[in-house]
């Protein structure tokens, strides 16, 4: 499949299956963007994705599901970034929990 020209976000793509998502999709020409929590561990993913696919255009966006005022920094970055997006992988979990069972965060009204 060649997803040239294609704009792809993948959440929780710094392991796993969102790992795998992303270096399926950057193999295929795909603008690879991995939007996780960490952008220490997105950076070492977006690395390793290259590696593996010798592709250059892969990208990483800070994004914590748990965090509304991140959620939309993460929206914001993208839409400056690209003129549009193609493809959203919704690989991270989510709940309305946040980790360790803490409360969604909301921002300030």
């Amino acid at each position: 499949m060649d997803m040239q020209g294609t704009v792809v976000v993948v959440t929780g793509s710094n392991v796993g299956i969102g790992l795998e998502t992303a270096v399926g999709v950057a193999a295929a020409g795909a603008t690879t963007v991995l939007a996780c929590r960490s952008p220490e561990k997105a950076a070492a993913a977006a690395a390793e994705v290259t590696r593996r696919t010798g592709q250059a255009d892969v990208h990483v966006v800070t994004l914590d599901l748990a965090d509304l005022a991140s959620v939309r920094a993460a929206a914001d970055d993208i839409r400056a970034r690209w003129d549009r997006l193609d493809v959203l992988i919704n690989n991270a979990g989510g709940t309305p929990l946040g980790p360790a069972g803490h409360a969604l965060r909301r921002p300030a009204e």
